[in-house]
């Protein structure tokens, strides 16, 4: 099915990358919320890491046999960037992050702050030209990130800090694996298949070393089911296909300015399934980050 998908979405170009970043800031939509319903479940990080990579790693398997040669000949950075970025490390700066804020904080933060760390990655790394307006926008990001720290701080919600901070460091992550994509030269399904299989490598190695703590046995079907088919099938395979495309197709920071619509979808879904509600600070930072991020990646100049 996603290999029917992808050949499909292979026919136009940028038509194919905008109905890619659609699909993607929807999948992305479930995922926050997923991952805060998880974090509030029985499971353990290990758990939702185990859930989120197994079976895509598992059915991706052939394809990564495949094009072994390929993804080999690819630049180790770049390896190390997807690994790094999307993989392990990303996924549970996340699952911590998310269970100390609300859902829509991480939908904003991840895909909203990230196109700031490209912005710099490639000012910095590929001499890019920063624009008047790229400045302002990339400023008006950072004014919507003060407003959720500072709603925190006059809280005195340490726990809040906790969330907002990780977060930030899985935004940077994840401009990295956004960069790394980009460059890589890999079509959908490799890089899916190489991002979960050394996501579950990773897991295999550190587990016997750390011995970490899993309820899978007790948890409850209601808690296991949504991760698997929402952390493994739709982000494990075809978010991975589909942003992939969508970044081949559209430019990273493009595509990165897309996933500033995502919390619109959490905010909606997380009240519906959580029934979290947002107060004026988070909607007022929502709207700044959002209008920020597309300033600072709109094609004027």
């Amino acid at each position: 099915m996603i290999q029917a998908l992808t050949i499909n979405i292979r026919n136009s170009s940028m038509n194919s990358g905008v109905l890619a970043l659609i699909a993607t800031v929807l999948v992305w939509g479930t995922y926050f919320v997923a991952l805060r319903s998880g974090a509030q479940s029985s499971l353990t990080s290990f758990d939702m890491a185990l859930l989120r990579f197994v079976l895509p790693a598992i059915m991706l398997l052939p394809i990564l046999i495949k094009a072994r040669d390929k993804i080999l000949n690819v630049k180790k950075r770049y390896l190390l960037g997807i690994m790094v970025g999307a993989g392990v490390p990303f996924y549970c700066l996340s699952v911590i992050a998310s269970g100390h804020v609300q859902a829509v904080i991480g939908s904003l933060l991840v895909p909203g702050v990230s196109p700031v760390f490209v912005t710099l990655i490639a000012v910095v790394c590929y001499r890019e030209i920063l624009t008047r307006r790229r400045l302002i926008g990339l400023s008006i990001v950072l004014c919507g990130i003060s407003i959720l720290v500072y709603k925190s701080l006059t809280d005195l919600s340490n726990a809040s800090l906790i969330g907002i901070s990780f977060y930030i460091t899985a935004a940077a992550c994840w401009a990295v694996y956004t960069i790394s994509i980009k460059v890589a030269g890999l079509t959908g399904l490799e890089l899916a298949a190489f991002l979960n299989a050394s996501a579950l490598l990773l897991i295999a190695l550190f587990y016997p070393v750390f011995g970490f703590e899993s309820n899978m046995l007790q948890a409850q079907m209601s808690d296991v089911f949504p991760q698997i088919l929402i952390m493994g099938v739709f982000c494990g395979l075809i978010s991975v296909v589909t942003y992939g495309h969508a970044v081949n197709k559209l430019g990273a920071e493009l595509s990165a300015c897309w996933g500033a619509l995502t919390p619109i979808v959490v905010a909606s879904l997380a009240f519906i399934v959580l029934s979290e509600v947002l107060d004026v600070a988070t909607i007022i930072a929502m709207f700044v980050i959002i209008k920020g991020v597309v300033i600072a990646n709109s094609r004027k100049k």
